[in-house]
């Protein structure tokens, strides 16, 4: 039998036959071209050289091209995988380094592709597992920390992200744009089916347009039931709204009790304020309410039941019970919306005085505040400046609100106080001592 060495490019030395070899039953493929160096010929798969040695996956020549798909120097060694005299032509698709390189390398494949460390192998939207031999595109792994915009995408494993910054950081490819699909909604889309619906105990399924949450028919499973509720509210007058929110925030409105609703916010026509302390009186105008601060949420308060995507996410509108969202199970849940000022200590517990050294403490926080002026980005708000401090600035302060998207009013009020109190015994000290010192004048 005759047979001679060839080296390649790495020093590997490569066996090829003559027809003799055929003659010795070392080769099933027969010679060379398309009846020559066949699949199990002189290097077969798995053969003298094979996955992960010096000539990659396939042996030193295999089924596919001169130097298979894998490139000059392969993901599996010296030399690609499925390489043989083919028409993939000298040098495969993908190039000399092997599994190296930047990204927007191609991945995948049916010959199994790698991406360096630190990237992932972004299938085609709507790939997943569907396609075996799907090409990606390697791509770098997101940062560790995303941008809290909500543009929700469905990643292949079935989880809806809520943009593609969180996807890619999760190292998942994209199945569809939005959010996944959920097998059956938590609520029916009418309130006439909720007799036959699936009880999930603890949903409230809330139904209707009226800008009035307390208006709204709902329906609540507990023990294992529906209980329907069946709203009963006056009718809204009626009245001509403006073109928008933004014409309408702050504006002359002619009804009280009037509402207008633009998308998921609405304005309400009154001449009472909300907070801490309601007061009313004077004009009647258009308060508007104005879009979470979190951009993770709905803009305004989403129907109990209806659906949602990002699990455990908490989204905050007013305070007290039920002034929150909670998306669980892929639906809207009510939640307390964080504390509400209520003074009397019946409401309290483990109360502590302040000393003269916590007020002191207090004002030198409070003196330390940066104040600033501002507009509001809410094109309804915007246009007039106001003055105060940003949230950002003194996150720990009792003068936040323990969701961290507005001021804690009640909190700021008592830190002025606190302020005030220790600048009073301040000045009650310094009287005292100018006292003392007139009088030692005196007796001079």
């Amino acid at each position: 039998m005759k047979k001679s060495a060839i080296v390649n490019g790495l020093g590997i030395p490569l066996l090829l036959c003559t027809m003799a070899c055929q003659k010795e039953g070392l080769s099933s493929g027969g010679g060379t071209g398309g009846k020559g160096t066949g699949t199990g010929g002189v290097l077969a798969t798995g053969g003298g050289i094979g996955t992960g040695g010096g000539i990659g996956t396939g042996g030193g020549i295999g089924t596919g091209d001169a130097i298979g798909t894998g490139g000059a120097i392969g993901t599996g060694g010296a030399i690609g995988a499925g390489g043989k005299t083919g028409s993939g032509g000298a040098v495969g698709t993908g190039g000399t380094p092997g599994t190296g390189g930047g990204t927007g390398r191609t991945c995948g494949t049916v010959a199994g592709l790698l991406c360096p460390s630190g990237q992932i192998c972004d299938m085609p939207v709507g790939a997943c597992a569907k396609i075996s031999d799907a090409a990606g595109t390697c791509v770098a792994v997101g940062p560790d920390m995303c941008p809290a915009n909500y543009a929700p995408v469905c990643g292949c494993d079935g989880v809806t992200y809520s943009n593609e910054c969180g996807r890619l950081a999760a190292g998942v490819s994209k199945a569809s744009d939005g959010a996944c699909p959920t097998s059956t909604p938590a609520c029916p889309a009418d309130i006439s089916q909720i007799s036959t619906w699936p009880c999930t105990e603890g949903l409230t399924c809330e139904y209707g347009t009226d800008p009035r949450p307390s208006c709204r028919t709902s329906a609540t499973c507990t023990g294992g039931a529906w209980s329907i509720l069946l709203a009963k509210c006056t009718q809204l007058p009626p009245v001509t709204c403006p073109a928008t929110r933004d014409a309408a925030a702050g504006q002359l409105c002619p009804t009280d009790g009037a509402y207008c609703v633009y998308g998921d916010l609405s304005c309400v026509c009154t001449n009472c304020t909300n907070g801490p302390v309601t007061s009313c009186g004077g004009d009647f105008t258009w308060h508007c309410a104005t879009p979470n601060a979190d951009a993770a949420c709905p803009s305004g308060i989403p129907l109990l039941g209806s659906a949602c995507t990002t699990a455990d996410k908490t989204c905050t509108y007013a305070c007290g019970t039920g002034g929150a969202r909670l998306c669980k199970s892929g639906a809207w849940y009510t939640a307390n919306g964080g504390p509400c000022p209520v003074s009397a200590r019946r409401a309290k517990k483990n109360i502590v005085y302040l000393g003269a050294a916590e007020r002191e403490r207090i004002a030198r926080d409070l003196a330390a505040f940066k104040l600033a002026t501002y507009e509001y980005r809410d094109p309804a708000l915007a246009g007039t400046r106001h003055l105060g401090f940003i949230i950002d600035d003194v996150p720990d302060s009792p003068a936040v609100d323990r969701d961290g998207n507005m001021v804690d009013l009640y909190g700021y009020a008592s830190m002025l106080v606190a302020a005030v109190q220790a600048q009073g015994e301040e000045i009650a000290k310094l009287k005292a001592e100018l006292a003392r010192l007139k009088t030692r004048l005196r007796s001079k």
